[in-house]
């Protein structure tokens, strides 16, 4: 009886070829969405499982409490681990480590660029179980000058070599002492070697001492806990501790607390990790398992349109099998078993697809995917999950309908429509379907118009033209060196040492609060080194007051002795208004105090707001100082023309003043545009996902205008005999689809408008929802679906109607 249904099936496939096309097709797109979406969604709940004490392993991070709210961070001082490890000798496994995002090494003359360099302690290893392949690590890293190199990078460097010595960034000369294994795709710490912590200065900070409790920059501290210690019990000792370590002032405002591993990847309150690893949402996790279930959805309800559409075609077959005896039950198995075919093809149809599109998805959503399903024994239940699931949805109302047709009716051709409740459900699915379309393109629209909003609001500075290149030595001489070397040329219109352009991922903050009012009224504050020539290279707008000079800077050189430094600050418009003030001439003149160094100095200048950060935060309050010791970037202002000239002509002088380095650069208007990378992967998904809604809703409406071309044969016959137009045959089968998309454009205007209203209030600053976007999507809509009718229902309008009537 199976070979006899096989070869059946088969039959009919072939017969109706074209539905059997769609189907799959359908099933293909929805099923492939569906296990793209598992891998991304297992992917990101598997960060960091690979560690045996997974469960016991916690960051200590630290939240500040100022007048200006409450503030998080996920790094701490450096000195912290040898106080945690005097004060809580009951947990023994705590390590420290700090992240150098770039260096450069230095093997005899090859200069070589690499970057996530982790320094780290001698317990790295025995707290985190990153694989060790040659090498003892509690021994070397506890010693200065050693490295652990991965086995990705030892290959491109080591050269079959059993020993070598490396310089990073010409400040320290480390020898090879082991390799690791390359960590995991799915660790929120990525390195690419292990540098031994005692090999670790404040050369590293711009030359900033490291034993200070003040400074945090990129340093990290873990512990594994004992587990019959409870971490709310640790939390409570650390009370105690911030008083013991920290001044009265600080004590009173900070507090550390424990990050459990397991929530490191999903808590968007401490963000920084020792990696490029972005923090994930189980929100948008959520959001991607309900679209892809929607998508797999709509796919199923194509199959069923297409099936009932197919119901007058195998009604005699179903009519002839029921008088020769086949019971209901059978022709339910039967139907359900062409389903379970036409989705097992689908299924491996889609892995194929998905292996295909790996590689490009892999490199546009900076993941690494793997569909291995030997290696994946949830990815192999997820598929069988899956057919069943798809299955029973696409195929049990179908195999319900057909195997309940009366055999007598059937036989004498006066099988109809299945009554009201049918079509009721029919179309109720096709308003499910275009609901979901229509939300999606909605929200493609909106999307669309807030990165356009992004690429031209005005940032309160210049981006255009502005080459940044980093200086990896600060000596002043070199400096003064590289910038009478650039002047020279005609094509460079000016340039400027800092810490990074006005947009930046190189600032850092302190508190300030006005010297005369005292730290009673202390609020956050960001800082932004700048030297003289700033305010002309970005383009900086001055408010009130005066700029930098050359001699204030001189001035402000930490060498010199303190007697002899003196320090002036020039303020953002968000600082002044912090501090109470509501126009900038008030504050000119008076003093305030900020956290770096304690400096007490003069304010002398205002400029107007800029953006600091990217637009999905509000301005906040920025310090401009003179420290030349922070000037770790330059910034050239360059004529538009000739481009390739002048860069040229820039990395000539500056190889020449920094020999031992790594020439680098990148535009200011690039690097703007990676602050919004990840709203341009959504804004790319969201076009996808809207694509294939609308195609699969086509599939689904030529399904259905099947069912009904099929049902109305007579009547268009008779329409035609009695003188009706092909226009006028069109509009009939239309306007029942007019209705269903409007119906569906009802649901779906409020829930996209929720929705994108929700996502948009991510942002600071940000377009507002326009009715024309639904306008649009409607109009859209109609449009998209008004041609796939025509193309189907002009078919039957041209048919003969001889053809459809003879049997009358």
């Amino acid at each position: 009886m199976i070979r006899n249904y096989l070869i059946l099936t088969f039959r009919n496939f072939l017969r109706n070829k074209n539905y059997t096309l769609i189907n799959i097709l359908g099933l293909t797109i929805g099923i492939t969405a569906c296990i793209i979406i598992f891998l991304l969604v297992t992917y990101d709940l598997g960060f960091d499982k690979f560690h045996t004490r997974y469960d016991q392993i916690y960051r200590v991070v630290m939240e500040s409490r100022t007048a200006s709210g409450e503030s998080n961070g996920s790094t701490t001082p450096y000195p912290f681990v040898k106080a945690f490890r005097n004060d809580f000798a009951d947990i023994p496994l705590v390590t420290q480590l700090h992240y150098q995002d770039e260096v450069m090494l230095k093997i005899g003359d090859e200069k070589v660029k690499t970057e996530n360099i982790v320094f780290a302690d001698s317990l790295f290893f025995d707290v985190f179980d990153f694989k060790v392949l040659s090498g003892n690590p509690r021994e070397e890293l506890g010693q200065p000058g050693k490295v652990f190199l991965t086995k990705s990078l030892a290959d491109k460097i080591m050269k079959g070599r059993d020993h070598l010595t490396i310089k990073i960034d010409n400040r320290v000369e480390v020898e090879v002492a082991g390799i690791v294994q390359d960590p995991p795709a799915t660790s929120h710490i990525t390195f690419s070697m292990i540098v031994s912590m005692p090999s670790f200065t404040g050369d590293f900070l711009g030359g900033m001492p490291i034993d200070q409790w003040g400074l945090t920059a990129s340093g990290y501290a873990y512990f594994s806990l004992p587990e019959n210690i409870a971490a709310t019990d640790v939390e409570k000792r650390l009370g105690p501790f911030v008083a013991k370590y920290h001044s009265n002032e600080d004590a009173q405002r900070k507090m550390y607390k424990l990050q459990p591993l397991k929530a490191i990847h999903f808590d968007q309150a401490y963000t920084e990790n020792p990696g490029p690893a972005f923090n994930a949402s189980y929100t948008d996790l959520l959001v991607m398992g309900i679209l892809g279930a929607f998508i797999l959805f709509i796919a199923c309800i194509n199959f069923v349109n297409l099936a009932t559409a197919l119901a007058i075609r195998k009604s005699k077959e179903i009519g002839i099998r029921k008088t020769l005896g086949a019971k209901r039950g059978q022709l339910t198995v039967y139907f359900l078993g062409e389903t379970l075919l036409l989705t097992s093809v689908a299924i491996l149809i889609s892995l194929c697809i998905t292996e295909w599109i790996l590689p490009w998805l892999n490199s546009f959503l900076e993941r690494k995917l793997d569909l291995n399903l030997l290696a994946n024994p949830l990815l192999l239940i997820f598929l069988l999950v899956l057919l069943i699931l798809v299955t029973f949805l696409s195929g049990f109302y179908p195999a319900m309908i057909l195997s309940g047709y009366n055999p007598a009716i059937v036989l004498k051709n006066k099988i109809t429509a299945q009554g009201s409740s049918g079509a009721v459900v029919r179309k109720t699915l096709v308003v499910f379907q275009f609901m979901i379309a229509q939300v999606l393109i909605i929200g493609t629209l909106i999307i669309a118009e807030q990165m356009q909003y992004f690429r031209n609001k005005p940032l309160g500075f210049d981006k255009n033209a502005v080459i940044n290149i980093p200086v990896p030595d600060i000596k002043a001489e070199l400096m003064e060196s590289l910038r009478n070397r650039l002047e020279r040329n005609p094509a460079i219109q000016s340039l400027s040492f800092s810490l990074g352009a006005p947009t930046s991922d190189n600032n850092f903050g302190t508190n300030y609060f006005l010297s005369e009012r005292g730290p009673s009224e202390l609020y956050s504050i960001g800082v932004k080194p700048v030297d003289s020539h700033y305010l002309d290279t970005y383009g900086v707008k001055l408010k009130a007051g005066r700029w930098f000079t050359e001699t204030d800077e001189k001035l402000a050189d930490m060498n010199l002795k303190d007697e002899e430094q003196h320090h002036v600050y020039i303020v953002n418009e968000s600082a002044v208004k912090r501090l109470g003030f509501s126009n900038p001439e008030d504050i000119l003149g008076k003093n305030i105090t900020t956290g770096v160094s304690k400096i007490n100095a003069e304010v002398v200048g205002v400029v107007e707001d800029f953006h600091s950060s990217s637009l999905h935060n509000s301005i906040e309050p920025v310090v401009l100082v003179n420290f030349p010791y922070f000037y770790y970037d330059l910034g050239v202002k360059v004529n538009a023309a000739n481009f390739s000239e002048t860069i040229a002509f820039i990395e000539k002088e500056w190889s020449a003043v920094f020999p031992d380095y790594y020439f680098e650069y990148e535009f200011l208007d690039e690097k703007l545009a990676d602050l919004y990378r990840q709203d341009e992967r959504t804004f790319t998904l969201f076009k996808i996902f809207a694509g294939i809604s609308i195609f699969i809703g086509c599939l689904g409406l030529y399904g259905l205008i099947s069912f009904m071309a099929n049902q109305k044969l007579k009547e268009v016959g008779i329409r035609k005999v009695l003188g009706a137009s092909v226009g006028s045959i069109v509009m009939l089968f239309s306007k029942e689809f007019i209705k269903l998309i409007v119906m569906a454009f009802i649901i779906a205007a409020p829930l996209a408008w929720y929705f994108m209203n929700e996502w948009l209030s991510g942002f600071a600053y940000r377009t507002g929802i326009h009715w024309w976007v639904f306008l649009l999507g409607l109009v859209a809509t109609l449009v998209i679906s008004l041609l796939t009718v025509s193309y189907r229902s002009i078919r039957s309008a041209v048919s003969n109607p001889a053809d459809t009537l003879r049997t009358e």
